[in-house]
């Protein structure tokens, strides 16, 4: 037995093992995945957003090279007229396209005006001629170049182009463009957003401490001392001391992925790096997505795997300890079988006995339920008595006056008019009839069956029963009558009952309200009526929706709070359904729905 269960415990170890390294690989390889698209997709979308602010202003210095405001400062270098209009025809052209400055040099370097001539630190008189933008232009070619700038110490890219006079290279106009506005625009805590020139030197970065800072190539940690040397060479970045990213480990995963490892003050944690190279502008534009979110995937996974596992081999173990239960006691199981028979047909009789007092408690149950549906319709009936005698009462008074003038026409002799008396009289009997034929439909006790009504007899029957409430409450009920022959499953009275619970409670949700209003909106499918009623009152707090249809919970002040839960028995009993709920607008909406019947009612 002990070796059975070291074996077991070695199995189920060796089982946890193989779960959680295929588990922990599986969703590191997907999750990597998912992290890598969605950086290629932000990235993506941020190289479209830094070319359309550089196609901005890339043909700007070659229409400035055009102008002969600076062509005429080229040829007269010393004429101070002429520095004046070249500086203010700079300043306003930069001004009008938005860039951070534009400048013209001569052959030899030297600035000679500037948009910002009259700044602080005027660009005017400076020597560029080591810049490469510079040098790229006196070649015949169109400059870029991203560095920091000598004068206002301020990042830009430069756009440069020659200036050409009777085929002669005379000087190069330049656009610088601040790009601090792409930078501040980035808003996603998980990546953050990498440009660099080509020698891996960050210059645009959403984590301000990195900026400046040096990516070394894929497969160092530091950078190369030479390549460091070159840079600070080129005067690129003049005055500011280059440090490496503070990498601690960088891998390339087998599918291609470059996962870095960072540990310092201004950056801590493992990140997957997503690059692009854009030669045509000189840069490469990386994002660092953060692979915290991917740690948590993998804790999750695993705990749902082990979970699983675990509880898979729980029930295994289970099972296997049940059936060696069963196994072991096979034998005294059938030892009492015989004195378990007559143990049950001792339990028989008891079993009977207590079948058929439950069959008459369910029976009793449902008389119960049927007596408390009953009571409610003649409660609801007994409130609106009032509006039933207002109904009647006209009908009457006239029929006594058509009485009184018979007997008088009688005396008379005028049997023709009498005639016509007792025909109006006849009429408003039958008028009688029609007002108090939904009231007895409404009033008697209905059994379920196959029974089925149209929505206009409905509309009918609850207008003669609510009427004279809506009218007391000056309350409108708008119930659009274009689907009236449609029928639902259900006998009239019992629906009725459903609907004139529904519009009372209504019509006491909206005593507050000024102008109340009832709005019954009628879907329908091939096999399902929808009717939707909407009051225009407070609507239902969330206690209320929790409870609403639970026998005995009111949120008025008078009534039992069986109404709804009545209702709602009804609905179920018919295989429909009753929903409560609030309306976005305000309001209280209960949602009727019932089975479509696709013929007319009998």
């Amino acid at each position: 037995m002990r070796r059975n269960s070291f074996a077991l415990f070695l199995l189920l170890l060796f089982g946890t093992l193989l779960v959680s390294t295929a588990l922990f690989w599986h969703t590191r390889e997907q999750g990597l995945a998912d992290i890598r698209q969605h950086a290629q997709v932000s990235l993506g979308r941020y190289i479209t957003n830094l070319r359309h602010q550089l196609a901005r202003h890339q043909d700007l210095p070659r229409l400035l090279a055009d102008q002969h405001q600076l062509k005429a400062l080229l040829n007269d270098p010393d004429n101070p007229q002429k520095t004046d209009e070249a500086n203010r025809y700079l300043a306003r052209v930069n001004a009008t396209m938005g860039a951070t400055d534009s400048y013209l040099i001569n052959s030899n370097g030297m600035t000679l005006a500037a948009s910002n001539w009259d700044q602080a630190a005027p660009f005017v008189g400076n020597d560029y001629s080591f810049r490469p933008y510079f040098q790229q232009a006196m070649e015949g070619g169109l400059g870029r170049y991203f560095a920091l700038g000598n004068t206002s110490r301020v990042r830009g890219y430069f756009f440069s182009a020659p200036v050409r006079q009777q085929g002669q290279i005379i000087g190069v106009t330049v656009v610088k463009v601040d790009l601090e506005d792409i930078e501040g625009s980035w808003n996603d805590p998980l990546q953050d957003i990498l440009v660099m020139d080509e020698d891996g030197v960050i210059f645009i970065s959403t984590r301000h401490q990195w900026r400046f800072r040096l990516l070394p190539k894929p497969g160092l940690l530091t950078p190369d001392p030479q390549l460091l040397s070159r840079i600070e060479g080129s005067r690129r970045y003049e005055r500011v001391q280059l440090q490496p990213l503070p990498l601690q480990q960088r891998d390339t995963t087998p599918r291609g992925n470059q996962l870095l490892t960072m540990k310092g003050e201004e950056a801590s944690g493992h990140y997957l790096l997503v690059s692009e190279l854009l030669p045509d502008v000189g840069m490469r534009v990386a994002i660092l997505a953060n692979l915290k979110p991917l740690r948590e995937r993998i804790a999750r996974t695993l705990v749902a795997g082990l979970g699983t596992f675990w509880t898979l081999a729980a029930l295994l173990l289970f099972l296997r300890a049940r059936h060696r239960m069963k196994v072991r006691h096979q034998r005294e199981l059938q030892q009492a079988h015989e004195a378990l028979e007559r143990r049950v047909e001792q339990r028989t009789h008891q079993l009977t006995d207590s079948n058929r007092r439950l069959k008459q408690e369910v029976e009793q149950h449902r008389q119960t339920q049927s007596q408390l549906i009953q009571a409610a319709k003649m409660a609801v009936l007994g409130q609106l008595s009032a509006g039933i005698n207002h109904e009647l009462n006209q009908p009457l008074t006239a029929i006594r006056q058509f009485a009184d003038n018979g007997r008088k026409l009688l005396k008379r002799g005028r049997t023709e008019a009498v005639a016509g008396n007792l025909e109006e009289i006849g009429g408003l009997a039958n008028r009688m009839a029609a007002i108090l034929q939904p009231l007895r439909e409404f009033a008697r006790q209905h059994h379920a069956g196959n029974t089925h009504t149209t929505l206009a007899q409905l509309r009918r029957g609850v207008m003669v029963l609510m009427g004279a409430e809506l009218e007391k409450h000056k309350a409108r009920l708008y119930w659009p009558d274009e689907q009236d022959n449609l029928a639902v499953a259900g006998d009239q009275g019992r629906l009725e009952q459903v609907l004139v619970n529904l519009i009372g409670n209504a019509l006491q949700a909206m005593t507050e309200t000024p102008l109340p209003r009832i709005d019954i909106h009628v879907q329908a499918s091939t096999a399902q009526v929808t009717l939707a009623l909407r009051d225009h009152g407070p609507g239902l707090s969330e206690q209320a929706l929790a409870h609403i249809f639970e026998p005995f919970f009111t949120t008025k002040s008078t009534g039992l709070g069986l109404g709804l839960s009545i209702s709602h028995r009804i609905v179920e009993s018919l295989n429909g359904e009753l929903i409560a709920a609030n309306h976005p607008d305000g309001g209280a909406v209960f949602t009727l729905v019932l089975n479509r019947m696709h013929k007319e009612p009998a």
